[in-house]
This record gives C-alpha cells, structure tokens and sequence, in this order.
C-alpha cells in the first residue's frame, strides 16, 4: 500500500506515544527524529509500511530502546489468555468453526496502540471482544478459502500483534483439523506491539502449529526484499497466505503474492480504502490468483 498524506500525522502521534511510554522527557527527541525522516524520506509513491519503519527505526534509536511496548505486550497476552476460554466455547457452539475462530481473532487486532484507537490499553478488549465478535465480518471471504484448504494444504500464518496472538490459535487448531500444515511466522525483531519468537516461547505456541519462522528484521509488517529465504521458499510454495492485520496488509496489498486472504478490523481510512471496505469493522478479504489492481 503507498503512503498517503493522512499516515504522516497517524505516524507521529504513534512516536510520540512511544516516547511517553519511555518518559515524557523524551518526546521532543522522538518528533525530531520522525520529522527528520518524513523530511527526507517522505514521497508519494512509497510502500507505507517501509516509511513506517525507517521512522520507528529513528524513534527507537533516538528513545535509547529495544522495545517501549514490552509492558504492554506483556498485558495483551495476559488478557488475550483470559478471554480465550470463552472464545473456545464460541467456536465449539459455531456451525462454521473456521469462521468463528477468524472472527474471534480479528477481534484481538483491536489491540493496537498510538493511533487512533477504541480502546486505551489492553484490558478495555475483554468489555468490546463479544461485540466485536457479534458484529461479524463486513467482508466476508471465509467460505472462498476453503477450496484452497484441502488435505495436506501448506499454509503461511502471518502473524501480527500480542494478545491476538493468542487468538490466533483457535484458527491454528482449525486449520490442521482440516487437514491443512501451518507455518506461523512472527516478526524477527521487537517492533511496535507485534509478536516475536520470545512470544512463541512464552504462550508454546510451537505446539500449535506445524512450524515457526520470522522476518528476519526490524520492520513494519514484512520487508519484502530482506526476508530470510526459509520464509520466501514458504511463501512460494504455500497454497494460502493468511496475513493478519494492518502492517502485513500494507506490505503484501499490491504485489503478486496470492493467493492471500487479509483478516483485520480496518482501523484507518487508507487502509479501509485500499482494502475496498468501510472503516472500524472486521474483514476477512481474499485475493486469489487473479491480477489485481496495486492498492494506492
């Protein structure tokens, strides 16, 4: 997805919540060093997820930490553990299982924070989780994936923040219930609340899958030219790649990775723009093998 104006502003609202996370004193260095980006870097025409990396690369370094969201990635997966009992009994009740389990794991992508956000830190998601659930999904591509989930189908899982992480296992155990082998892959560095191998470790997630990968880099969704090979090889061979979120969105919406299908709530205009759906709702949108359109 190509930066649009409306991200800059989105972008600095998100490094000034990283410095305050860090100590308020550190503001002014991290609008400095997120200015000092969009003023050399800012272009129309670039892929939003990479700008949005060079300028948390910025911050961070500026803010003198690995990661300021440690805290709270902690939380998200603390109350994630808590509503996934509820969230189980949900799928089991459901008659289409697969779906069920998206929705309750789109539901955890509300847990996102420095932007412009319906909740203020992740404790607010166990008041808003069965609402968001009930609402269902305002695209809905659930039932076009199944013909790619036959028995023996490889299955890239692309990860995206903590505490949806843990909801994301109802849809692991679905998919290999189908049949399918699933490579979950999360991000290869510490960037804004998305999880990493240290999360895989600490919720066993290795158990609930086939196999596990990650990026390979400090980057926004996924940087499509340093990705290690093990995870191109993946992706290239897979028959589905489900990308879970807005980051991965942005990285993979316009290039030729298909077939994809993209689960996420649709928290910003540009993205609920490219995506071809309304703002603030829950979409489970496939593109197959078919040429499409790149995503402005």
């Amino acid at each position: 997805m190509y930066i649009q104006p409306e991200c800059v502003p989105c972008l600095l609202r998100r490094a000034i919540y990283e410095a305050e996370l860090v100590g308020p004193a550190k503001v002014p260095a991290a609008i400095r060093a997120a200015c000092g980006v969009f003023a050399r870097s800012y272009r129309p025409g670039r892929v939003s997820a990479r700008l949005a990396t060079q300028m948390h690369r910025a911050v961070y370094r500026a803010l003198g930490t690995r990661d300021p969201y440690r805290d709270i990635k902690r939380r998200s997966n603390a109350v994630a553990l808590a509503l996934l009992p509820a969230a189980k009994r949900f799928v089991a009740r459901s008659g289409d299982r697969l779906r069920a389990a998206m929705l309750c794991s789109i539901a955890g992508n509300l847990l996102d924070f420095g932007i412009r956000s319906d909740i203020r830190g992740p404790e607010e998601l166990s008041g808003k989780f069965s609402g968001i659930v009930r609402e269902g999904l305002a695209v809905d591509d659930t039932r076009r994936l199944r013909r790619f989930l036959r028995p023996g189908a490889k299955v890239v899982y692309l990860a995206d923040n903590c505490g949806e992480i843990v909801l994301d296992i109802l849809v692991f155990r679905e998919l290999r219930r189908l049949g399918a082998n699933v490579t979950l892959v999360v991000r290869g560095e510490p960037i804004l609340t998305d999880a990493t191998m240290e999360d895989v470790e600490e919720l066993g997630l290795s158990a609930e899958v086939d196999r596990v990968l990650d990026t390979g880099a400090f980057a926004v969704g996924v940087d499509l030219d340093r990705m290690p090979a093990a995870l191109r090889r993946a992706l290239r061979e897979c028959d589905l790649i489900i990308s879970k979120g807005m980051a991965n969105f942005e990285s993979f919406s316009g290039t030729k990775w298909r077939p994809i299908i993209h689960l996420m709530r649709t928290k910003c205009a540009p993205v609920a723009l490219a995506a071809g759906s309304p703002m603030d709702v829950s979409i489970a949108k496939l593109w197959d093998r078919k040429k499409e359109t790149r995503s402005t």
